[in-house]
């Protein structure tokens, strides 16, 4: 895996300025790309619904161009950066551990092929720092600043998707839930979001209408067959050949 270089302030990506309290430094491996970016969090006792969604969430933003922002756990984060590495489209993920301990381990895999495909992964812990309880709600303030928004797609009444969405309120980003069943408890959390006010995520494309952003539009081939056709006409009537 590529080797890990430190970020200082003033090499931090935009969003992470309008944080209170940004840290002193990141290290990263990969590259930060450009553009905009969403973040799609969820709990790590998701169902299989919660993951078929985060997943669907994550390659469609992928496929539209945009970066998807999330903490490489358990459960939705992960599941929606499976998403993103099976279109080929590009992630960031945020750890709470060193760039070396990789937590949970099964995952290290997808975050390496995040990094292949032109992502990055990112923690502001030096190499060697253990995945204490506590620094993943810090964690989660990284991941709130570098998203213009943030998508919940399956929480509990309490946990750290929760916290992001709060800090994401609070830094101006938008906040969207993917509703559930009212007696799911995977889903209490997005359900009350959605009760006080975040916008709902019915589907894909949904999500994209939502943030204003569209799918490239791919032709089929008998549309680009008609197309040529026609143009292929316009240009016999003018006379240009």
């Amino acid at each position: 895996m590529k080797k890990a270089r430190t970020l200082r302030p003033s090499e931090f990506p935009a969003g992470l300025c309008d944080l209170p309290d940004p840290p002193s430094r990141l290290f990263m491996r990969g590259k930060i790309p450009p553009g905009r970016a969403v973040a799609i969090v969820g709990t790590r006792r998701c169902t299989r619904y919660g993951r078929a969604t985060a997943s669907a969430l994550g390659a469609a933003v992928a496929a539209a161009g945009w970066a998807v922002v999330s903490g490489l756990a358990r459960g939705i984060d992960s599941a929606a950066h499976r998403g993103v590495v099976d279109v080929g489209g590009v992630g960031i993920a945020f750890l709470g551990s060193g760039l070396d301990v990789w937590y949970p381990p099964e995952n290290r895999e997808l975050g390496e092929s995040l990094v292949a495909n032109g992502g990055a992964v990112i923690s502001e812990y030096p190499a060697g720092s253990p995945p204490e309880p506590w620094h993943f709600p810090v964690r989660n303030r990284l991941i709130a600043a570098m998203s213009e928004a943030v998508v919940v797609v399956e929480a509990g009444l309490t946990g750290g998707a929760l916290i992001t969405a709060r800090l994401a309120l609070e830094l101006g980003r938008d906040v969207l839930a993917v509703p559930g069943d009212i007696d799911r408890p995977a889903s209490v959390g997005c359900n009350l979001l959605i009760r006080d006010g975040a916008t709902p995520v019915l589907g894909a494309d949904d999500l994209l209408e939502t943030l204003g952003w569209t799918r490239p539009v791919v032709p089929s081939a008998e549309e680009a067959s008609v197309a040529a056709r026609l143009a292929a006409a316009t240009r016999a009537e003018l006379g240009m050949g």
